[in-house]
């Protein structure tokens, strides 16, 4: 009973440590890209072009650690990398809407700070899709 309690532990472990990898690309191009553009457009747009970019970019690594090393998966790559595109566009708008809308109301916290949070709370959910629907 407790091996299969460890084996079933396994893949959750995996797509934290897939997770984390791909937060430090994610958080690290989003807090270069927030400094150069909002001087280029509103606090708001900034954010919410500085999150798509920076996702677009992590989100290849994440699908690739874990299509290969958290799921092993055998799924065809089209319908998976749709699947997962899908399932990061929303994650993405979920993201940009609550880290603009949290930097609405405290406008003194820096952004960096407030999308910690807010993508921590999706972790979660993300891993129930990505296991259940993608992979």
């Amino acid at each position: 009973m407790q091996a299969k309690a460890v084996a079933e532990t396994r893949p959750f472990v995996r797509f934290l440590a897939s997770s984390l990898s791909s937060s430090v690309v994610d958080l690290g191009a989003f807090a270069v890209l927030c400094a150069l553009l909002q001087d280029h457009m509103g606090e708001s747009a900034a954010i919410l072009a500085a999150t798509i970019a920076a996702r677009v970019l992590s989100s290849l690594c994440n699908y690739l650690l874990n299509y290969f090393l958290v799921f092993h998966s055998h799924t065809a790559h089209g319908r998976s990398a749709t699947l997962y595109t899908t399932v990061t566009v929303l994650k993405t708008l979920c993201s940009g809407v609550l880290v603009a809308g949290l930097a609405g109301l405290l406008p003194a916290v820096p952004e960096l700070f407030l999308k910690i949070p807010v993508d921590c709370a999706l972790f979660f959910a993300n891993y129930l899709a990505q296991k259940k629907f993608v992979y």
